[in-house]
């Protein structure tokens, strides 16, 4: 009797969504059914009542709709929303090249259209399977940005509760970019806890864990979250939420010599990644970054790093291949495992620099060995700028101390310190700071890399510690007379 039920509500969901219901409930024999066999195999031998299966099918929906929110950050960080005119009755906007037009936004008969090429309205907005696509929330996302319309006067149809939030996020994310809104926490314990709490399994395909916690399919959430791995290595990263392309650019800003490392993410079922697909990468890498960019901007494509669960033994045998027919690009492969493992190492010490964590993307499979490596030539490399700054300010000090020192004071002029700052400075570019010039009025600019603030910690303590001991020397053995005493002895004839 409720097989019908069961069936229509089955209906509201892809084929995908319910063999992950038949996976979770321990149903076997059904990878092969076409949907409609598929359908009435899991009402069938489902040991889920009718109001169970109608809360997973509304949780599902709902996730959709969530992630078609999330989709529309592209757009909104882009800015690529145009609000052509607005008012109660109508408004208009294009979102990249597609026009939208929304009707009574607000009101019991709203109703909105979207471009013809919009394939996403085409086959499920208008056949009644979904009440939006991802550029609907955008327009909705730009008339809150640009305050024309109130969401205390005005509630968005379709969205509200955690749809609504997440529209916010994004919102929230575009203000901090534009400079709007002063960020004071990057809140990175709670991302990390997330990584080490989820990045394996998400990478598995955890799609259970994906929805519950993050109201997204798993290949979302995991680009999502290597992300944010890399933002917390201190990387700039370009995120790419469309299913084509590349899934993210991590840049290597601070280094001499700035580099683009593309990434691609690949979850894996049963964690195991064999063949990398070469001709993908290369159409990802090549054709879809490199290629796109101008000038100097193409010379920084140089690695290609795919980051999965694991690896076969043999994936290396891509790596000769790949850089052949990329005219140079590095392929690396980056196990999760590795890279959790570096995350974690980085934020109890974060001394990597750009520079030194490019060797990095030079490996074929990157190991916890390579990343111990690392660390241990950061700290040497960390010392030695340590030691020059250091024989910098003594070698300077000395040779002061030999001619204007006294009793009291060690004396030197604006231009003899300005000299000693500048070859202190000299000591650290260009890799904790870098020098320019101002074009408008010819003056020097200093940059300085706020994210190796460890890096500045260690070297200005040891600058201090350098200074202190040459005062001290200079006051337990200068007895020279000071222009005072001097003064005073003429004219007291003692």
């Amino acid at each position: 009797m409720s097989s019908p039920t069961k069936q229509d509500l089955l209906k509201n969901i892809n084929s995908k969504d319910i063999k992950e219901i038949c996976k979770n409930n321990g149903l076997l024999g059904y990878s092969s059914f076409n949907r409609e066999v598929l359908i009435k195999f899991a009402a069938d031998n489902l040991k889920l009542s009718t109001p169970q299966i109608q809360s997973l099918v509304k949780k599902l929906q709902e996730a959709k709709l969530i992630t078609k929110v999330k989709d529309s950050e592209d757009f909104l960080l882009r800015k690529v929303v145009n609000i052509e005119s607005c008012d109660d009755e109508l408004i208009l906007a294009t979102v990249d090249s597609l026009k939208v037009k929304i009707y009574n936004l607000g009101k019991e008969d709203f109703s909105y259209f979207c471009d013809g090429k919009c394939k996403d309205y085409i086959y499920r907005v208008k056949q009644g399977y979904s009440p939006y696509c991802k550029h609907y929330p955008a327009v909705i996302g730009e008339l809150i940005y640009q305050e024309k319309i109130d969401l205390n006067n005005t509630q968005p149809n379709h969205i509200s509760g955690k749809k609504l939030e997440a529209l916010m996020e994004i919102l929230e994310k575009r203000k901090k970019e534009d400079g709007l809104v002063v960020s004071d926490d990057r809140n990175i314990e709670n991302t990390l806890e997330n990584l080490k709490n989820d990045l394996m399994e998400i990478s598995c395909k955890n799609s259970v864990l994906a929805r519950d916690r993050y109201n997204e399919p798993p290949e979302k959430v995991f680009k999502t979250l290597v992300d944010d791995s890399f933002q917390l290595l201190e990387y700039e990263t370009i995120f790419n939420r469309r299913n084509e392309g590349w899934d993210l650019l991590v840049l290597g800003t601070y280094a001499p010599q700035p580099y683009i490392a593309v990434v691609n993410c690949k979850p894996a079922n049963l964690g195991i990644i064999r063949d990398p697909k070469l001709l993908n990468l290369k159409n990802l890498c090549l054709d879809m970054c490199k290629e796109q960019l101008m000038g100097v901007y193409k010379d920084y494509v140089k690695y290609m790093v795919v980051v999965a669960p694991d690896f076969s033994e043999d994936i290396t045998q891509y790596v000769a291949q790949f850089q052949q027919m990329t005219g140079g690009i590095k392929l690396s492969f980056l196990p999760v495992s590795t890279l959790l493992y570096l995350v974690e190492k980085y934020r109890e010490n974060p001394i990597l620099t750009h520079y030194k964590s490019e060797s990095l993307f030079k490996k074929d499979i990157i190991t916890k060995k390579d990343v111990d490596e690392l660390f241990k030539i950061s700290e040497e490399y960390l010392a030695e700028l340590c030691s020059n700054a250091r024989v910098v300010i003594r070698n300077r000090m000395t040779e002061l101390c030999k001619r204007n020192t006294d009793a009291c004071h060690i004396k030197l002029d604006e231009i003899y310190l300005q000299h000693i700052i500048e070859e202190v400075i000299g000591t650290l570019k260009p890799h904790l700071l870098k020098q320019g010039i101002n074009d408008a009025t010819g003056i020097k600019t200093f940059s300085l890399n706020h994210d190796y603030y460890l890096l500045w910690e260690r070297v200005l303590h040891e600058l201090a510690d350098e200074f202190a001991a040459i005062l001290k020397e200079q006051s337990l053995s200068q007895v020279q007379r000071s222009g005072l005493k001097e003064d005073l002895i003429k004219y007291l004839n003692v």
